[in-house]
């Protein structure tokens, strides 16, 4: 085996993996899309990736900025069987000035829903929620600002 070869293996699975960088945990050499949806404008695009040899996933926002010029915030969102469905994002942050696209860290695949989306109003923002309240009531707002991958 070569030096390139050995540097190239992952060094997590599942567990191990969440919160590290997909590239840096060498889990990136085997990612497949799992699902990807574009804007129709073909100005935002996301991508939920994951890695068989690393049991781990993450999400990937690019975006043309001739077309958008607004801000762009990545979320990688997850429920597990732990926490009885509740929401939880990992971001990628607002992209920069000339930042073509981001992607956040990882997440275990094992025992988990996820999901990806982009959206314009903030990097915890769903703009597909499975349902919000707010004093008892239904505050759900509908899908105005982004665009998600299915869950999966």
């Amino acid at each position: 085996m070569s030096i390139t070869q050995a540097s190239a293996a992952p060094n997590c699975w599942r567990a191990t993996c969440s919160g590290l960088d997909p590239v840096d945990a060498g889990c990136d050499a085997d990612a497949e899309i799992l699902q990807q949806v574009d804007e129709p404008d073909g100005s935002v695009e996301v991508k939920l990736v994951w890695s068989p040899d690393c049991q781990a996933v993450w999400m990937k926002v690019s975006r043309d900025t001739e077309i958008h010029q607004g801000d762009v915030y990545g979320s990688l969102w997850t429920t597990d069987e732990f926490t009885g469905g509740i929401e939880w994002a990992s971001t990628t942050g607002l992209l920069g000035d000339g930042e073509l696209s981001a992607y956040t860290p990882m997440r275990n695949w094992k025992d988990t829903t996820t999901k990806a989306c982009w959206n314009d109003q903030g990097d915890r923002f769903d703009p597909f929620p499975l349902h919000y309240e707010q004093n008892g009531n239904d505050a759900s707002l509908g899908p105005l600002h982004g665009l998600c991958t299915d869950w999966m």
